[in-house]
């Protein structure tokens, strides 16, 4: 009967085009906490590890600054896809006898001490994290930077899991000696907010195997680069997709990275919103006229299977330039002159010159995907001239 049901769900996720693989609770009770599917399921006996690779050509051109979108719908529609997959997957298994759950793929962290919201929230633990799961699962190993990095695709994958009472056979782990990340370090090469260092590391046990990561910095520090807020690299020569810039250095310690990550979500106009992608993240993924905003992600998206992709990857991110907020609601790669604009959001914000010259022309910012960039360029649009 298992082995049956073990075919069926491989199978299932094979026709979605998605990797999957299976771990027992019990090879996970070295992992960190989050590692718990018991958590959110008590008596869970199996997960099923799921990761969907992602469109290298959308990759290719967002890392180059080519094209913003594409990356941003492909990663909407594959999180759609894992959602679907894993609801399948839960009707399975439920027909067969078994309670199980479809975790989230993302935005979904355990209650903090003192936090009312997420807007308070510093340390961001899952709910249960794909990564360990994935890792237990077989399916990869943990790169440099913490992502999960697989054998065919390299880091280039969106993670989903389902846990489930299912008693499903582990499959077999990826052993050291074919570990996929051979420490090249791109990852911290490319990080704006310069979250994952070089030389500083820790090891993480999960199933037994020990994964030797970077010492990253806070967690406060990459939401606010990967959020956004910050977008420019120490060098200042190139940024992310983000054309927010702080007025200051990012602080080197946890408490005011904190404080300062925490002030700057109380001003987001995203986050004032009770319908933001962080209160329902699922709902927010099928609502067809959500943006999937993403301007980051470089440590992952650099790490391509091949090294000489990663090298390149890196080079094209250095040479890319940086991005700026044009007033019609798009992010560009800035080719002129710029002006950089404080907001009342904390933040300031690189605009190009030639928009800011004719902002009173503007009437609205029809191609504003994000309600930070709505409200940042009426607010540019209200200066004087």
């Amino acid at each position: 009967m298992i082995s049956g049901l073990e075919e069926l769900v491989k199978a299932t996720a094979e026709k979605h085009g998605c990797l999957a693989g299976f771990t027992s609770t019990a090879r996970l009770k070295d992992a960190p906490p989050s590692g718990d599917p018991e958590y959110l399921l008590p008596g869970a006996k199996s997960v099923i590890a799921l990761a969907l690779p992602l469109r290298k050509e959308h990759i290719h051109s967002f890392l180059t600054k080519e094209s913003w979108n594409n990356h941003c719908e492909n990663r909407k529609e594959a999180v759609k896809r894992l959602y679907t997959l894993g609801d399948t997957l839960v009707k399975i298994l439920h027909d067969a006898g078994y309670s199980s759950v479809n975790v989230d793929i993302n935005n979904n962290y355990r209650p903090e001490a003192g936090a009312a919201d997420v807007t308070e929230m510093t340390d961001f633990l899952p709910e249960f994290s794909h990564r360990y799961a994935a890792v237990a699962a077989g399916i990869g190993r943990l790169g440099w930077s913490g992502n999960l990095m697989t054998p065919k695709y390299g880091a280039l994958v969106e993670l989903g899991s389902v846990i489930t009472t299912a008693p499903l056979t582990p499959d077999a782990l990826i052993p050291d000696a074919e570990h996929p990340c051979d420490g090249c370090r791109m990852c911290s090469a490319v990080c704006p907010v310069e979250m994952v260092p070089a030389k500083s590391g820790k090891e993480v046990q999960i199933a037994g195997l020990v994964e030797h990561i970077a010492e990253k910095q806070p967690n406060t520090c990459c939401w606010i680069g990967c959020t956004g807020y910050e977008g420019l690299s120490s060098s200042e020569k190139w940024s992310n997709w983000s054309p927010y810039r702080l007025d200051k250095k990012l602080p080197a310690t946890k408490n005011e990275l904190d404080t300062l990550c925490i002030a700057l979500q109380k001003l987001d106009p995203q986050m004032e919103n009770p319908d933001n992608s962080f209160a329902d993240y699922r709902n927010a993924v099928f609502n067809p006229d959500w943006f999937y905003y993403t301007v980051c992600g470089f440590c992952r998206l650099v790490c391509w299977k091949e090294k000489r992709k990663r090298l390149q990857n890196r080079r094209d991110i250095s040479e890319s330039g940086r991005a700026a907020l044009g007033l019609d609601g798009t992010h560009v790669r800035v080719k002129g002159a710029i002006v950089e604009i404080p907001t009342p959001f904390g933040v300031t914000v690189a605009i190009p010159e030639e928009d800011f010259k004719k902002r009173k022309l503007v009437s609205r910012p029809e191609k504003a995907l994000f309600p930070l960039d709505r409200e940042v360029i009426r607010y540019i649009q209200n200066l004087p001239l």
